[in-house]
């Protein structure tokens, strides 16, 4: 009967080692989940940083381009406005004189004509 107690006893205390062993397999898995999850939580963070970074390059890029567009389309206008104002002032240089020779005339064409009224 000794025996059968000394054998017992000894199922006993493997299984209570072996319970001892689960429990720190467990806390171990646990410890490693939870390195693992932060790992992943920084590796997730990193990524999205690069791509709000890779993001912003190219909205940059694309604000830059659209810019050079724009400025390479306002200088045009701007060559065609003078283009419009020179030939507009020199229309005005080249007609001048004959603008003021026709107010003359208008202007003595209505003294004539108030003359003609007068001697009527």
């Amino acid at each position: 009967m000794e025996s059968n107690v000394s054998t017992v006893e000894g199922i006993i205390n493997t299984l209570s080692e072996f319970e001892t062993n689960v429990e720190n397999i467990n806390s171990s898995i646990e410890e490693l989940k939870k390195r693992m999850l932060s790992h992943s939580n920084s590796e997730i963070e990193q990524l999205r940083e690069k791509i709000i970074k890779l993001a912003n390059e190219e909205a940059k890029g694309i604000l830059d381009n659209a810019k050079k567009e724009s400025e390479k389309e306002s200088l045009l206008i701007q060559e065609e406005a003078e283009k419009n104002y020179n030939l507009i002032k020199n229309n005005i240089e080249k007609n001048h004189d004959k603008a003021i020779d026709k107010v003359i005339s208008m202007i003595l064409g209505n003294l004539d004509n108030e003359s003609n009224f007068e001697r009527t």
